[in-house]
């Protein structure tokens, strides 16, 4: 029977250090995920602005087109001012080329808009570029570091659950259902110690009666409270 809770408590020790071997794992692939979210993020933004700015240039494109348009529209009304003979058609050719002025000078203020957009998203896409390197950057030193890492915890965790197996052999298949059961619904702590007459796994009073018969190590037996298995530490 003492070699039995022997195992259990060795079996209960390896299974702690390999949860504690994977919650470590789990860490690193967070963070690797981490610097891929975050690329992935800036670089979404960093789309966007292109395609703010590739539309932004396409509308100062066409406003340049029209501005060329209206001022050979100026030169041309001008053009027939020497050719006017009465009063009348002469006010009215002035009045053309007062129009096509105004409509020129909006195209120009509305281009000045545009390009000051187009400055100002080129900043910031800057800024998101520099920030995509930052990431990319941190990202190449530490994830290779973490694949180090990774690869290393990977080949402790195959020896500790190869040990593991040969240990959980050695226990009837009764007992170490019931160990796993505990295990994963007691936060990872099955056995608890029987001291002073207390289970420490829950610092519950135990019946006289039992806690003697722990001393004897005769049978297995669970905390009447939280129903871990309970074990003494014995003298050598």
């Amino acid at each position: 029977m003492q070699n039995q809770m022997n195992l259990l408590k060795d079996l209960q020790e390896i299974d702690q250090e390999i949860s504690a071997i994977e919650a470590t794992r789990k860490g690193y692939r967070d963070e690797l995920d981490a610097f891929t979210a975050d690329a992935t993020r800036v670089q979404e933004m960093l789309d966007q602005l292109n395609d703010e700015v590739a539309v932004l240039q396409q509308g100062e494109a066409e406003l340049q087109q029209d501005l060329l348009k209206e001022r050979d529209n100026v030169v041309r009304v001008e053009a027939r001012l020497p050719e006017i003979q009465t009063q009348k058609e002469y006010v009215a050719v002035l009045k053309e080329i007062d129009v096509a002025k105004k409509a020129n000078k909006e195209i120009e203020e509305q281009m000045q808009a545009k390009q000051q957009e187009i400055k100002t998203l080129e900043e910031d896409r800057q800024e998101k570029e520099t920030e995509l390197a930052a990431i990319q950057e941190k990202a190449e030193a530490r994830g290779e570091e973490l694949k180090t890492l990774l690869a290393e915890s990977e080949e402790v965790l195959l020896k500790r659950t190869k040990t593991r197996e040969s240990v959980a052999a050695e226990l009837p298949t009764g007992l170490l259902r019931k160990y796993h059961t505990l295990f994963q619904r007691r936060g990872g702590l099955a056995l608890a110690l029987a001291k002073n007459g207390a289970c420490l796994g829950c610092n519950m009073q135990l019946p006289p009666q039992q806690y003697n018969k722990l001393l004897k190590v005769t049978e297995i037996q669970s905390c009447p409270h939280c129903n871990r298995i309970l074990y003494v530490e014995v003298d050598a």
